[in-house]
């Protein structure tokens, strides 16, 4: 993610488009770098290729030059929304004809449900505006810190061959970080081959365990705060179909100190959505995290959580 900013930003007056709320890796990423962002509000089904569009228009209206576009199309982290396939076409065409680049960053569609799988980005990109970041750390192993991109554009430089734009991106990234542990890799490339280059398949019983556990809080929830009680309660949530992650709105300002408190006087964390907002938002929804736990603590989690939220007073 850092090497692939560093290689499309190179002017003061670049400007990184991405969704918000976003993924605070890609936050972080272009405040270090000092890239100016633009967040665009994202509708039920993700990012929406006419806001991209005006979103464009507007920063060049400020005069400035939008680079890019950045997003993660399945089970966004944090919403868990998923961009349809036609939105995904049309926002192919967006990035055409307002000389975009996409950042589809993918690291959850490995655990869509059987037969829900949707195309990726880049798989429908046929004018060579997407780069792709992907990571194992979902699918292999967490703790080897390994990721890759996809970015097969030509890029000549002057007087010099023709190359793709990931060769050039590898010579920034051995910049920054002085090349990846050899260890990594080489256990990366063992669980590769062991499974002939092919991380859809054992995935699927990894998949059918995070399915599990969200329709456990999704019953759990409707169970504490049912939808036809919504006035009492003031609690309601989206209903992603797979992912990490899912998104609670509630009746009174969700920052850090309602979470220390919830944490430290019901033992059941989550957090802010409002820190992942580029421009300001989400002051009163939480995010909620269930890939790393058992149904059992799900409920019990939730539980909580709907004994925390019984106790703070609506605002």
């Amino acid at each position: 993610m850092l090497v692939a900013l560093r290689g499309l930003f190179s002017s003061p007056d670049d400007v990184l488009l991405t969704v918000s709320p976003a993924y605070v890796g890609i936050l972080g990423a272009a405040r270090m770098l000092d890239i100016e962002l633009k967040g665009i509000s994202e509708g039920p089904d993700g990012l929406e290729p006419a806001a991209v569009a005006a979103a464009a228009r507007a920063v060049r209206a400020d005069g400035k030059r939008p680079v890019a576009v950045y997003l993660v199309p399945d089970f966004s982290n944090p919403s868990g929304t998923v961009v349809p396939v036609d939105a995904r076409r049309r926002l192919l065409e967006v990035a055409a004809e307002e000389n975009l680049m996409i950042l589809e960053d993918n690291p959850y569609a490995l655990f869509a449900r059987d037969g829900e799988q949707t195309p990726t980005l880049k798989s429908l990109d046929t004018a060579g505006n997407v780069i792709y970041l992907g990571s194992f750390a979902k699918s292999a192993f967490p703790g080897a810190r390994v990721g890759y991109l996809v970015a097969d554009q030509p890029v000549t430089s002057a007087g010099g061959p023709t190359r793709t734009l990931a060769e050039e991106l590898a010579k920034a990234k051995s910049m920054f970080s002085v090349g990846t542990s050899s260890l990594s890799q080489a256990l990366i490339g063992g669980i590769l081959v062991e499974h002939d280059y092919d991380l859809r398949t054992p995935t699927r019983e990894l998949a059918a365990v995070y399915i599990e556990r969200l329709e456990t809080t999704l019953d759990c929830l409707a169970q504490h705060f049912p939808p036809e009680r919504h006035a009492a309660h003031g609690v309601r949530w989206n209903v992603p179909r797979g992912g990490f992650f899912l998104m609670l709105e509630v009746g009174f300002t969700a920052d850090l100190k309602a979470m220390e408190r919830s944490a430290r006087d019901y033992g059941v964390s989550w957090a802010p959505m409002s820190m992942f907002y580029v421009d300001g938002g989400g002051d009163r929804v939480i995010r909620l995290g269930f890939s790393n736990l058992a149904p059992t603590d799900i409920r019990e989690g939730v539980a909580r959580l709907a004994r925390f939220i019984s106790a703070t007073p609506r605002d």
